[in-house]
């Protein structure tokens, strides 16, 4: 999944404000979309093509009506394409309007109704409703209920068939190790892309104390977390040419497993927390993209998997 910015023409930012455009956002009317773009861009139908990875015919079968976009991964495209910035990209993959966002309970256990986050907004000066919402979602773009929802959305194979520099940590990472074909990893690898990939230990302490937390048998996540390390180690390193094996990173580390980081092209990441007695399939995934006009939680994940690379050790 490769992330293309529009070189013939640029979105006014204030374009995405417009209550046209949130309106269509939220419908996932993708056709008014381009249409309200075409309107303030003069964009034809092949500089939007080119600009979301779509081609010509496939623009013009959706500005004409005969197709809908419901797939996420075209959808996060279009988003990139045009440039949205989070609001607007939070607003489309949702589907949800942001006055509906505003009504929902808050993560304090409040009751923030329209109406008293409306109140809210005239005391603090009337700030406008899409500048909290630009600020409560940053860079996320995405969220899953499940890894299993995640993965059907997004799988693997979208995810890294055209990826420069993956880095991967966590548990026993399997959306690398088991989910994605190894002769694709090899061929990744043989072209030029690096990867890095953290384990849980599976001889540690800390892979135990996961076991008995998840009510596995002893030794069972260690004996999955070797066997995918085993794997990286034998059948992709050494089965990759001399001048690329150096490009293959693998390190173990010891600490309490919080998430799995996947951090790819320093662009997009993809965080699975661990959460008490639930198993990992079950537990939630947010996608985020790299956002040069809000911090968000790139940063921030970036920066775990940096510290966490500097405390591992090689194998």
């Amino acid at each position: 999944m490769s992330v293309r910015a529009a070189a013939a023409f640029t979105v006014p930012p204030p374009l995405w404000d417009d209550t046209d455009m949130i309106d269509a956002l939220a419908a996932r009317d993708i056709a008014q979309v381009f249409r309200l773009v075409q309107r303030v861009t003069r964009a034809s139908h092949t500089h939007l093509g080119v600009a979301t990875g779509l081609s010509q015919a496939q623009v013009s079968e959706i500005i004409s009506g005969t197709r809908r976009v419901s797939s996420i991964d075209v959808l996060i495209r279009i988003c990139s394409g045009l440039a949205m910035p989070g609001h607007a990209r939070m607003t489309l993959l949702l589907g949800e309007h942001p006055s509906q966002a505003t009504s929902r309970p808050a993560g304090n256990g409040g009751n923030r109704t329209r109406a008293t986050t409306a109140q809210a907004e005239r005391a603090a000066g009337s700030r406008p409703v899409n500048e909290g919402i630009r600020e409560r979602y940053a860079d996320v773009t995405a969220i899953y209920s499940s890894r299993s929802e995640f993965t059907a959305k997004l799988p693997p194979h979208v995810l890294f068939d055209d990826a420069k520099d993956i880095r991967a940590a966590g548990l026993s990472l399997n959306i690398l190790c088991q989910q994605y074909a190894d002769n694709q990893l090899l061929k990744l690898l043989a072209a030029g892309a690096h990867l890095r990939c953290m384990f849980l230990d599976p001889a540690g302490e800390a892979i135990r104390r996961q076991e008995r937390e998840d009510d596995y048998p002893d030794g069972h996540l260690s004996a999955l977390t070797e066997l995918n390390i085993q794997n990286l180690a034998g059948r992709i390193r050494n089965r990759l040419p001399a001048d690329a094996r150096e490009r293959l990173a693998i390190r173990v580390y010891d600490e309490t497993v919080r998430a799995n980081v996947l951090l790819i092209d320093d662009r997009l990441c993809i965080i699975q927390p661990y959460l008490p007695q639930m198993r990992g399939v079950d537990s939630p995934t947010m996608v985020v993209e790299r956002n040069s006009l809000t911090p968000g939680l790139y940063p921030v994940y970036d920066g775990m998997f940096t510290s966490l690379w500097e405390r591992s050790r090689d194998l």
